[in-house]
């Protein structure tokens, strides 16, 4: 059974996934809409840009923090295989330091951005505060760091997620060489 801290963990990634989805979708939509609206009808789509910056910030800071969870961010695990096993946990451990660093001046200075900006409004939209759309600086670096400290104290719930994608992974590539006749 998994622990109930990885199971919410579980659960936060699968929101991040969801906003960063959702930020594609909305984020072509609406270049496509304010490209058609510009050069079919001859006149701007206003909401388009600030639309799309809204959406690629929020792509950017939790898309980031999914990524980490996923294990699928840039690591050089090359060089780190290199070492004698005895010594392999001294670049991890480096590299899991830094990021929880990262979370943290992500937290400190994304607030202290939030509040310098909400007061400010986007001239398109006056009932949107610019610190809204920063909220998500502080926003991924919270979640990054829970994401950080589940690596450090459930590092087997991890692996064992990766694990299990690999395996489904083979499942469904023999399923499919099967139908192929293979």
């Amino acid at each position: 059974m998994r622990p109930t801290y990885v199971r919410i963990m579980d659960a936060l990634y699968v929101l991040c996934l969801t906003i960063a989805i959702v930020s594609v979708v909305s984020m072509t939509i609406l270049i496509f809409v304010g490209v058609i609206m510009r050069y079919i009808f001859y006149m701007g789509a206003a909401f388009a840009e600030p639309s799309s910056i809204f959406f690629s910030v929020q792509l950017t800071l939790y898309g980031a923090a999914a990524c980490y969870r996923a294990r699928s961010h840039l690591r050089i695990q090359f060089f780190t295989g290199l070492l004698p096993k005895r010594v392999q946990w001294i670049p991890n451990a480096l590299v899991t330091l830094l990021m929880a660093t990262i979370s943290v001046a992500m937290m400190y200075y994304g607030a202290d951005l939030v509040q310098t900006t909400w007061f400010q409004a986007y001239p398109e939209f006056t009932y949107i505060r610019v610190g809204a759309v920063y909220s998500a600086i502080p926003g991924g670096g919270f979640i990054l760091l829970l994401f950080i400290i589940e690596s450090v104290f459930y590092p087997d719930a991890m692996a064992a997620d990766e694990e299990e994608e690999v395996r489904l992974a083979l499942e469904h590539a023999e399923e499919e060489a099967r139908k192929l006749g293979y």
